[in-house]
């Protein structure tokens, strides 16, 4: 069986909160929070009756952007607390993420002519992590993999592990027939 050994471009995992232009910051999740609402603080609540909607009469209540929220499933505007308190509302966007780098690995890759051109299989003797390969593919290109690398789908016999770069030639090299 023929082995080869390349460099082995992957993910490092990574979490990114939503970015919020109002808060200036990071915005925090929770299943207590009422529907199209956000909360700016990880802080516990300031009220015994917190994440409470605005009501009409209320000194912060718009009746237009309440309106809005309920008629617009598309709309990114948002109720806004604060330690459980309603600030007001705002438009919520999440920013582009990040690139992700990617980890340089030293890998043994299986010569195997019958997968498709853009698939490699990884040799049974590497033991598989499938946090060092990407879970999903890449949208962009990391700006530290080499310009003559190429996506890949990698699987270690039937089994798909991830997306990773290979160079374009070692990729080539593994679709060879003997």
């Amino acid at each position: 069986m023929t082995r080869l050994l390349l460099l082995l471009v992957v993910a490092a995992p990574m979490a990114t909160p939503l970015q919020c232009a109002f808060a200036q910051g990071r915005v925090f999740p929770s299943d207590k929070l009422p529907p199209a609402s956000i909360e700016l603080t990880s802080e516990p609540p300031a009220t015994t009756t917190p994440w409470q909607l605005p009501k009409s009469g209320d000194p912060l209540y718009d009746a237009r952007k309440e309106a809005e929220i309920k008629n617009n499933k598309q709309s990114h505007l948002m109720h806004v607390f604060e330690r459980g308190v309603f600030k007001g509302y705002a438009t919520v966007t999440s920013a582009p993420l990040p690139e992700r780098p990617a980890k340089e690995m030293y890998s043994a890759f299986t010569a195997n002519p019958k997968l498709p051109p853009d698939a490699v299989e990884l040799s049974s003797s590497e033991h598989a992590k499938k946090s060092d390969f990407f879970q999903m593919r890449p949208k962009t290109r990391p700006a530290n993999v080499p310009s003559d690398a190429i996506l890949v789908r990698v699987f270690q016999g039937k089994k798909f592990i991830g997306w990773g770069y290979l160079p374009k030639d070692g990729v080539a090299a593994l679709h060879k027939p003997k």
